[in-house]
């Protein structure tokens, strides 16, 4: 049976239909309840869930609002543009019942409690499954170390996979890095064409000009068509939701 189309509501929401083809993780169930997935700036999501708000990767480039209520806090890993150390401790302070995952050496660096968590390691959250998936940054320089990384599998729908690309297929959102001093187009399609999602959506973006995100947008949609995915052109403040 034909997938649904997706609709455009007003703020240029999108509305992705469930799929019930199976986890694409492995010893993960799917979750089938709607989801709803906002935007922020750079490489930070947030994903709600019946009340539940949980934040992936609030960096330096700008916090949400809702950092100081959120449920649950992800980070993949300690470069700035993916964690403000600061606002994050911050909020842990006003919300001390926010629960906070990250890699091991991050609880060690943290003065807050944090979940340390490893490629093949589970939890569930706000009712939602996590696996935690892979372990390295991609490399940036041969002059610079590669840092721990870790991508995040939500509900076997949605993942956020840091600053790597992490080989998991058929998901029904990829929320895709596609601009840094560590990636490239080529890097992108290489990952789209192994590994192609139903649908993605292209974060760590936020060093980009409005010159640079347009051109974004004509190659992502192209290398969509070609490798059976859909692009979800998400600007900072958009939403999508995963249907039920």
């Amino acid at each position: 049976m034909a997938d649904a189309p997706l609709m455009l509501r007003p703020l240029r929401p999108y509305r992705v239909p469930c799929h019930t083809t199976g986890a694409p993780g492995a010893g993960i169930s799917t979750t089938m309840d709607t989801m709803k997935i906002t935007r922020h700036l750079h490489a930070c999501v947030e994903i709600n869930h019946h009340g539940y708000t949980l934040i992936i990767d609030p960096g330096s480039f700008g916090v949400p609002e809702s950092l100081a209520t959120a449920d649950a806090v992800l980070i993949t890993h300690g470069h700035p543009d993916h964690l403000d150390q600061q606002a994050l401790i911050l909020a842990h302070r006003a919300n001390p019942e926010m629960v906070i995952y990250a890699p091991a050496f991050l609880a060690d660096e943290l003065p807050v409690e944090v979940h340390a968590v490893d490629h093949g390691q589970s939890f569930t959250i706000g009712g939602i499954p996590v696996e935690v998936v892979g372990s390295k940054h991609a490399m940036i320089t041969h002059a610079q170390d590669v840092p721990e990384n870790i991508g995040y599998l939500i509900g076997g729908r949605i993942l956020h996979p840091g600053d790597n690309f992490q080989p998991i297929r058929d998901v029904d959102v990829a929320l895709v890095p596609v601009n840094g001093p560590w990636v490239k187009m080529l890097d992108v399609e290489a990952w789209l064409k192994k590994f192609p999602p139903k649908h993605f959506v292209g974060i760590h973006d936020g060093i980009v000009n409005e010159h640079g995100l347009a051109i974004n947008t004509k190659i992502l949609t192209l290398l969509a068509d070609k490798y059976g995915s859909t692009y979800l052109p998400l600007a900072p403040g958009d939403s999508l939701e995963l249907g039920a």
